[in-house]
């Protein structure tokens, strides 16, 4: 995932970098610089699966941080 289409899929989301930090379970700075340089295989793996749910299963899945 490029970093745009990160960006693009956190605006879709809704989230700001820090609270898809919180939610991938990374520091600041990691969250930070996955918008500048691209997420993780696995973070940006857990960002598509989001944008494939629906609106309320999106919620439920925000609702705890990933393990």
């Amino acid at each position: 995932m490029t970093p745009e289409a990160y960006r693009a899929a956190l605006a879709e989301l809704g989230l700001s970098q820090l609270a898809a930090g919180r939610w991938l379970g990374v520091s600041n700075k990691t969250a930070q610089n996955y918008a500048t340089v691209g997420p993780s295989g696995p973070a940006a793996r857990a960002i598509i699966m989001l944008l494939d749910m629906s609106p309320s299963a999106r919620l439920k899945a925000l609702a705890k941080p990933l393990p």
